[in-house]
């Protein structure tokens, strides 16, 4: 599994002044994005712009538009207004799920779920959600949706789905495997829910056919994923409110990409 074996990242931008931060994490996306013509009414560019909704989550702040006031009154930025901001972030949304989806040669991957309950639960009836349904879950019943995501042993995720609360893990987890020989057919760890998907998993107290794959070191590389749930969870996977689909997807993407930044090392970087 050598994929565990990543140095930490330098510099930590959750503790660094907002104003050195953004540049840095701005030259790391730049190169990632698509170019476009910047028009003159725009006041940022699509790198800056993703650079501080991605900052968010490493301060933690939980809704955008507190966020965007702060950086306008608080660190003095030069913003477009909240309503263009979300428009450009919705236009952005498949450039930055790509990113979070690159395909890459992997020997090991981890694969679990992660509710994302949209309301209370006893708020559920009358919420109107998009796609949204019914499910139970490792945290009891839910209205939302599940996070599906493959990750490294060393917690890093490379891959990631979100489907309705109701679905199956192995149905969500059949069309993850789609691109499985993409990534060099990794050997995938899943644990008791995914039995009989081809997954290696642990063996059940009554199973008549034991896994003969599994190993005893596969227990603690599972906690890799489990441990990298509960850190996405306390970035910000259920803060806020979002209404619509396409809210969630961002939201979902932006987190994730502020949790995996702690495995780049951005090096010097001259903005």
């Amino acid at each position: 599994m050598r994929e565990g074996r990543v140095s930490k990242p330098r510099p930590d931008l959750s503790v660094i002044p907002i104003r050195e931060a953004q540049p840095i994490l701005s030259a790391w996306i730049r190169p990632r994005i698509p170019l476009k013509l910047i028009h003159t009414h725009e006041k940022i560019s699509d790198a800056d712009l993703l650079a501080l909704a991605i900052l968010r989550y490493l301060h933690k702040m939980p809704y955008f538009s507190r966020w965007w006031h702060f950086l306008k009154v608080e660190v003095r930025f030069v913003l477009p207004s909240l309503t263009q901001a979300h428009v450009r972030l919705k236009r952005l949304l498949p450039v930055l799920e790509t990113l979070l989806n690159e395909v890459e040669s992997l020997d090991f991957a981890l694969i679990d779920s992660e509710p994302i309950p949209v309301c209370r639960f006893k708020r559920a009836k009358h919420c109107k959600f998009p796609q949204a349904s019914f499910g139970f879950t490792t945290q009891g019943m839910i209205y939302g949706f599940k996070l599906h995501a493959w990750a490294l042993p060393n917690g890093r995720i490379v891959r990631y789905l979100i489907r309705p609360a109701h679905e199956h893990d192995l149905n969500a987890g059949e069309q993850m495997n789609a691109d499985w020989p993409s990534y060099g057919g990794p050997k995938i760890i899943g644990d008791k829910a995914y039995v009989g998907g081809g997954y290696i998993t642990p063996p059940k107290t009554n199973a008549r056919y034991p896994d003969l794959r599994w190993r005893d070191e596969y227990h603690a590389a599972r906690k890799a994923i489990e441990s990298a749930f509960s850190s996405v969870a306390g970035r910000g996977l259920r803060w806020g409110q979002v209404k619509t689909i396409w809210g969630l997807r961002l939201k979902v993407a932006l987190v994730l990409i502020a949790y995996n930044l702690r495995f780049q090392n951005f090096g010097p970087v001259n903005p």
